[in-house]
């Protein structure tokens, strides 16, 4: 239940030494491999640490496949204890740690609401009492820690890693490319983009209605992008279109109101808050990043007279129009309606 809109990636101004780029399937989706290094060799060799750490992250947290030990973990009797390996419990303290900071609109434990609205297999409407049952697992409540293990205290207790995953496996990509003597990176998994040390780089964002058409270009140095919107992975169901973004709260999927996108230092916290923030919905969202200057968030939604874009007004002057009808609005969220800033 992967969560990003896609990200079309632009030039970057050229640096020293040699780059190497990749591109191979990993995690349900392609991932595009940047990186510059002093000598060739280098950059060989950091490549392939970011490829393996990825398929390192994928085989660990995967719950396509039986055989991943988050997986297994889904799969574990009710009350019996399992060992985690040290790198599981890290990614899984990284992603209880991320349902705290968002009052619980990203919970990765919400495997029983995945399956009973069908979202692994094309959607469908589940009957009032599955739903019922599916929302009192409790989410990530229904799973108990201790250092070195986990057990789960519900049958239907199972983690959901779409909304986390792919952060974790990027910045430990990016992590590994860094020990391995990358100097500058790009890292694309499926939409989502990590990068570290670039000049003049740059990103396309697409218009959420129609994700063939770029509307809004930001560049960054460093850091991540991650963009959630129910355009691409949207469900129907009895002919109506549903979004595929679950509120835990409710247990139904969450309003369409455009795309909503996070950019901040970590992959892993990118990818998480885009889901949860998108949740809770533009206003909340616009908040919750003003409160933390490392953050900064923009919605794309449809306006009063057409698309516009609402922005975190730290991004001043790192964004600019592709589209010349899409309104641009920075806004303060302690500001009044009528103080916030709109170019075209």
């Amino acid at each position: 239940m992967w969560t990003v809109l896609l990200l079309a990636t632009l030039a970057q101004a050229p640096r020293a030494g040699a780059t190497v780029e990749r591109q191979l399937a990993a995690m349900g989706t392609t991932l595009s491999v940047s990186i510059t290094a002093p000598e060739r060799a280098t950059a060989l060799a950091a490549s392939e640490a970011a490829v393996r750490a990825i398929e390192a992250a994928e085989e660990r947290l995967s719950t396509w496949s039986e055989g991943g030990e988050l997986a297994r973990l889904n799969r574990a009797p009710v009350g019996e204890w399992r060992a985690l390996s040290a790198a599981l419990e890290a990614d899984l303290a990284a992603a209880r740690a991320l349902a705290r900071e968002t009052d619980g609109a990203f919970d990765p434990g919400l495997g029983a609401l995945v399956a009973a609205w069908g979202l692994r297999s094309g959607g469908r409407q589940p009957a009032p009492e599955e739903l019922a049952a599916a929302r009192a697992v409790g989410g990530l409540r229904a799973f108990e820690f201790e250092p070195g293990r986990a057990r789960r205290l519900h049958a239907l207790a199972a983690f959901e890693e779409g909304g986390f995953g792919k952060g974790l496996a990027l910045d430990q990509a990016c992590a590994a490319a860094r020990a391995a003597g990358a100097e500058a990176l790009c890292l694309d998994l499926g939409g989502q983009v990590r990068v570290e040390g670039l000049e003049a780089f740059e990103l396309r964002l697409a218009d959420p209605r129609e994700r063939a058409r770029p509307v809004l270009a930001l560049r960054l140095s460093s850091g991540s992008l991650a963009t959630s919107g129910n355009g691409e992975r949207g469900i129907r169901v009895d002919g109506v279109a549903r979004g595929h973004l679950l509120d835990p709260s409710s247990g139904a999927p969450a309003p369409d109101f455009g795309s909503l996108s996070v950019l901040a230092p970590e992959a892993t916290r990118a990818d998480a808050l885009s889901t949860g923030l998108y949740v809770q919905g533009p206003e909340a969202a616009l908040r919750h990043a003003a409160r933390q200057p490392e953050l900064a968030v923009i919605v794309l939604e449809a306006g009063a007279r057409g698309l516009r874009a609402r922005l975190s007004p730290v991004l001043k002057g790192r964004v600019r129009a592709l589209d010349p009808t899409l309104e641009l609005v920075f806004e303060p969220v302690t500001s009044t309606p009528t103080s916030s800033t709109t170019t075209r």
